[in-house]
């Protein structure tokens, strides 16, 4: 989960009124690149070391992408958090779990061409230290709409997985009630471009039914999986 940033641990399911925003973004999140497609309720995340495959979020389920035998395999979310393994899904000690303070310090960068707001922020992690750090964050819809993908996402890898994402709900709240997206934080979370324009075209279709994943195919692609 690491690799999605800072605060993408949840989503509350708000869905927000109006025309949602398209886009895609490339995102570098911890040592990963995500390449993010996304187009009001459906996106896709494409992660760098993941040659062959991607994550998928349509009509609300989650599904992983695979390439078998020159043949597209697509799985739903339980299979997905299977595959990609319980050490991966493992919630990180710096992960948030109580927010204590997200204010405006008043100074602006511009973040993959988007002027936001620098915000200092305070929390509690998940082993009840105190942490702070800042974040740059943007009114654009089309960062607005990045964040809600990106957490929509992520939090149904992490309910799949069987873990809990009440930590990081209040940041996303927070960031919901100011009408405000994710730009950066610190050093874990950075847009480094990000394109208001509709993704390419059958990039966000199922290219294949849904597939039962097998224990034992699980256990082996976890085997071969890239670190």
């Amino acid at each position: 989960m690491r690799w999605f940033g800072w605060l993408l641990a949840a989503w509350t399911g708000i869905v927000p009124a109006g025309v949602l925003a398209a886009g895609v973004a490339t995102v570098q999140a911890g040592d990963r690149t995500l390449t993010v497609s996304f187009d009001g309720t459906d996106a896709r995340v494409d992660v760098s070391g993941v040659d062959q495959g991607y994550l998928l979020m349509r009509g609300g389920k989650l599904y992983s992408v695979l390439q078998a035998g020159g043949r597209p395999l697509v799985m739903e979310g339980d299979a997905a958090a299977r595959l990609l393994g319980a050490r991966a899904l493992q919630v990180a000690p710096d992960m948030i779990r109580t927010l204590s303070r997200i204010e405006p310090t008043g100074a602006r960068k511009t973040v993959a061409g988007r002027v936001g707001a620098v915000y200092a922020v305070s929390y509690r992690d998940e082993q009840g230290r105190a942490r702070s750090g800042q974040g740059v964050l943007g009114g654009q819809p089309e960062v607005r709409e990045l964040t809600r993908a990106l957490g929509r996402m992520a939090v149904l890898l992490q309910t799949s997985a069987g873990q809990s994402p009440d930590g990081a709900r209040q940041v996303l709240d927070a960031l919901e009630a100011r009408n405000l997206g994710l730009l950066a934080y610190e050093n874990q979370f950075r847009v480094e471009r990000l394109a208001a324009t509709a993704p390419a075209p059958g990039s966000l279709e199922l290219p294949a039914q849904p597939a039962q994943l097998p224990p034992e195919l699980g256990q082996l692609l976890q085997g071969l999986r890239r670190p």
